[in-house]
């Protein structure tokens, strides 16, 4: 009966160890914050998009050349608003 216990007590500490430590790198992952964009990498850009959901509108100023495509909000990529 005792050897029971104890093996059931490893599997216990086992399994909290793992839990911990995918825990903490899953913490460590999002609390790092993304690289910084090099200021070489972007143009200027003045280009007004809404979202398709709910209607919110936003104004980019800068672009990044790496990423061509347009904000998402509401899961949904913007769509490009055309003001003269």
């Amino acid at each position: 009966m005792e050897g029971v216990g104890l093996l059931t007590i490893g599997i216990a500490l086992l399994i909290g160890l793992v839990v911990w430590k995918s825990s903490t790198a899953i913490i460590r992952a999002l609390s790092t914050p993304p690289p910084e964009i090099d200021p070489a990498d972007t143009v200027p850009a003045d280009q007004d998009y809404r979202c398709s959901v709910c209607g919110t509108e936003v104004t980019l100023r800068v672009a990044n050349l790496a990423e061509a495509s347009p904000p998402k909000h509401c899961r949904e990529e913007m769509v490009p608003v055309w003001r003269p």
